[in-house]
């Protein structure tokens, strides 16, 4: 009866451990496959890892023929539980975290972990882990319970900070749900708790259940159940290439090929979108890395391939996006391009002309006075000749006054040229002068469309040279913007001549712009207002054209 005892024992716990360890290896490699290679899949790895320990010592504790090898692979397991302590606290905060402990900290939850190890395998030389421990049976001494002290909070704290992590993942799930794992995570420690405590020893053996240590096997369990959670939340952030329902259901059309460019798969929206694959492929340069564009069936595909080397093979996955919409729409914008480099070439030679004529205007009118001045002095004094010739012999005296003011005549002529071409007083930097040039300017203007009304108000008054020179430009750049940019078919230009200040308004009716973002043209005008104490305001919205405000302080 003993013997039948004993051999029921043995087979009922190795064999239950021996299905916990290849749960384990299994959800190993399902997760292995599956997951992404990141910090805390390697944590986790080695709570994987102390866990088979744990249960393969207990296998080979239960099964060891000597008291001596019974021991050694108790010592064995125990690594495994202290390992296991120790790396489920690494995972816990890695997963909580996303990143390992400082190195200080880690390095003491180890060395706990190895004290306790310690402590464990010198039990023979004092006795206080296990104070009697034989073949058959053993008790327990005060470092065995100071151990599951430790145990207990080293995996109460790991529930802790993965269930806050449970906690953000399934922040939108039922509360059983988000608490399943972290009860998954403590059953294991309840049965351990009874197990070590005994509590329904008395209970067990009345219903005749056979007793022994299930904690790694109900880990096992919790393990199991993680591994779901897993699959379901994505716990591990599991990798969308690797899920063939992510991929087939993707939008986008995928095409996996080998090195020899023959077709291995192809997703929902491929075959949805390209009735002859072979076709596809033979229109496509496959390389280890390239990208390109392909007309199928009157639609514009843009692809990019990337290599990968699976089990020694070559791969090509090719990814499809569908720009027919944006080829169409580039069509038309490089129409639209061409046509607004054609018009931009009329406009620059609207504007060189009239940057020309501005030239010209203020050559005619240095000319037109030059044309009054000399022949008023001409006319004047060829007249007053004429008399004195007429009262040469009866009027002596008039001739001399008709001579006299010839010669006056002739010097007033020579002093107002001297006002136009000389530097003396500045006489052609005005007010009126500047009105002249401008609507000379703007002559030009009427042809290319656009309506101007130009008004000068105020007294006539001399300019600085720079002053002067610096409104002309500016209102060229202005009328120049306009031309180019506004669309527009009106444009006012009002000049406002006060005593101290020179005030400069333009508006047109274009179709204006949202943002205004100043270009080289506005850049230029205020460089130039700069040089002259100028300050300008510009405004603009949409449909509602363009205006600039200046003021120049005299």
């Amino acid at each position: 009866m003993f013997t039948n005892t004993i051999q029921v024992e043995v087979a009922t716990i190795t064999l239950w451990n021996f299905l916990a360890i290849l749960i384990n290896a299994l959800a190993f490699v399902i997760i292995y496959m599956k997951a992404n290679k990141n910090t805390s899949l390697k944590a986790f790895f080695r709570v994987q890892l102390a866990m088979v320990i744990w249960l393969l010592g207990k296998v080979l504790k239960t099964v060891s023929p000597t008291i001596g090898m019974r021991w050694f692979f108790i010592v064995f397991y125990y690594f495994g539980i202290c390992l296991l302590e120790a790396s489920f606290l690494d995972f816990a905060y890695v997963y909580y975290k996303g990143k390992y402990l400082d190195k200080k900290w880690r390095l003491i939850i180890y060395l706990v972990a190895a004290v306790q190890f310690v402590i464990v395998a010198t039990n023979p030389y004092h006795h206080l882990f296990y104070s009697r421990y034989e073949f058959w049976g053993d008790d327990f001494g005060i470092l065995f319970y100071a151990h599951v002290i430790v145990n207990y909070l080293a995996f109460f704290l790991g529930t802790w900070l993965c269930s806050l992590e449970f906690k953000k993942q399934l922040g939108g799930r039922k509360p059983w749900e988000r608490h399943l794992i972290s009860i998954a995570i403590l059953t294991p420690l309840i049965f351990n708790f009874i197990y070590i405590s005994r509590l329904l020893e008395s209970l067990f053996l009345y219903l005749r259940i056979q007793i022994f240590d299930v904690t790694p096997i109900i880990y096992t369990w919790s393990i199991l159940l993680f591994v779901y959670a897993t699959f379901k939340y994505e716990f591990f952030e599991l990798s969308p290439l690797m899920k063939h329902e992510v991929v087939e259901k993707m939008d986008t059309p995928l095409l996996v090929t080998d090195g020899d460019v023959n077709l291995l798969y192809t997703n929902t929206a491929f075959k949805e979108a390209f009735e002859y694959p072979r076709k596809v492929l033979d229109a496509m340069v496959i390389t280890n890395r390239s990208e390109g564009t392909l007309d199928y069936d009157r639609s514009v595909y843009q692809y990019a391939i990337d290599h990968h080397v699976s089990f020694g093979c070559d791969r090509y996955i090719i990814v499809f996006m569908d720009i027919t919409a944006y080829s169409l729409a580039k069509k038309a914008l490089d129409s639209e391009h061409r046509a607004l480099i054609e018009a931009n070439d009329k406009l620059g030679n609207q504007i060189e002309l009239l940057k020309q004529s501005s030239l010209v205007g203020a050559r005619n009118y240095i000319a037109r006075e030059l044309h009054d001045i000399l022949g008023h002095a001409l006319v004047v004094t060829i007249k007053l000749l004429e008399v004195s010739k007429l009262f040469y012999k009866t009027h002596p005296e008039r001739v001399t006054d008709s001579l006299d003011k010839a010669v006056g005549a002739i010097k007033k002529g020579f002093d107002e040229m001297k006002e136009i071409t000389g530097k003396d007083n500045g006489q052609l930097y005005n007010t009126a002068t500047l009105e002249k040039e401008i609507k000379s300017m703007l002559k030009v203007v009427h042809v290319s469309g656009i309506n101007v009304n130009f008004y000068l108000k105020g007294e006539v008054r001399l300019l600085d040279e720079k002053v002067y020179d610096t409104l002309k430009r500016v209102v060229t750049e202005l009328v120049t913007n306009t031309l180019k940019h506004a669309k527009a078919s009106k444009l006012l230009l009002y000049i406002t001549v006060l005593e101290n200040r020179i005030l400069l308004q333009t508006m047109d009716n274009g179709q204006g712009i949202k943002n205004l973002v100043k270009g080289n043209g506005l850049n230029g005008i205020d460089g130039r207002l700069s040089l002259v104490g100028g300050k300008a305001k510009y405004t603009s919205e949409v449909n509602e054209g363009f205006s600039s405000n200046i003021v120049i302080e005299l």
